[in-house]
């Protein structure tokens, strides 16, 4: 299956408070407040929820203010302030549709920041916050990357590999035309922490790794396994420090009634 992956993350970083008056906006969205004790998506937890189609549809299902906001931002749990409760408990059912069908990834993330602002009241302010993260540094051999084929499209492809038994025994990920920003939006939320690179390199690249679980690791999201796969597949060093990361200290917010 193909997992569009969000591409604004340092975009989020200038927008804040304040939204110019070029800042791309929904051409119509409608909120419905989900009734109490609506269970999260399945893809919630691991950061793998869809929000965007083709037509420049937006449509989230259950979702909370609290992950929209690390949605739109292109940030992990651990980079913004709790808020009131509700935000990460009321559950929101929100369709929207930009102006133009051909919005961008990019461009319906600003488009959800301008409706958390709008209709969410929502304000915040940056700081930098030391925090975990996860370093990736030059191996002791060139990493395993490969640049895309003019005809590949930024894409991020998992498909189960089955053993004689037919039972599942790896998941072959394969990320075509994918930068380190976007290797940071994919996986940081599984690791807990902001991947910082200090390879070197820039620039989009093709790749794969696969993620075997065993009985000791039975989850194939687990984050050791992932790490794992960095090091050894990809061939980076990869390390754990703390460092100063962008932090959004969450200011006031409102909940949105029903028809509204």
């Amino acid at each position: 299956m193909t997992r569009p992956i969000a591409l604004a993350p340092v975009l989020a970083l200038f927008v804040g408070l304040c939204y110019s008056e070029k800042a791309p906006t929904f051409e119509v969205a409608a909120i419905t407040p989900c009734k109490p004790g609506t269970p999260a998506p399945p893809g919630e937890h691991n950061g793998m929820e869809q929000f965007t189609f083709p037509g420049g549809r937006f449509s989230a299902r259950a979702t909370t203010v609290k992950y929209l906001l690390e949605w739109a931002y292109g940030i992990i749990p651990a980079q913004h302030s709790e808020g009131p409760g509700w935000m990460g408990d009321d559950r929101y059912d929100i369709n929207a549709k930009a102006a133009t069908e051909h919005a961008t990834d990019d461009e319906m993330k600003l488009m959800a920041q301008a409706l958390l602002a709008d209709r969410f009241k929502l304000k915040f302010h940056h700081e930098a916050r030391e925090a975990p993260v996860l370093i990736l540094a030059p191996g002791k051999t060139p990493p395993k990357l490969f640049p895309p084929k003019p005809e590949e499209k930024y894409a991020l492809k998992v498909a189960p590999l089955t053993g004689q038994d037919q039972k599942i025994v790896s998941y072959h990920v394969t990320a075509t035309r994918f930068s380190f920003a976007q290797l940071n939006l994919t996986f940081a939320r599984l690791l807990g922490r902001v991947i910082v690179n200090q390879t070197g390199l820039e620039g989009d690249f093709d790749f794969t790794i696969d993620l075997t679980p065993d009985e000791n690791q039975p989850n194939p999201l687990d984050p050791s396994l992932l790490v794992s796969a960095l090091r050894e597949q990809l061939g980076f060093n990869v390390k754990s420090a703390k460092a100063p990361v962008d932090y959004l200290a969450i200011d006031s917010v409102e909940k949105v009634a029903a028809g509204n």
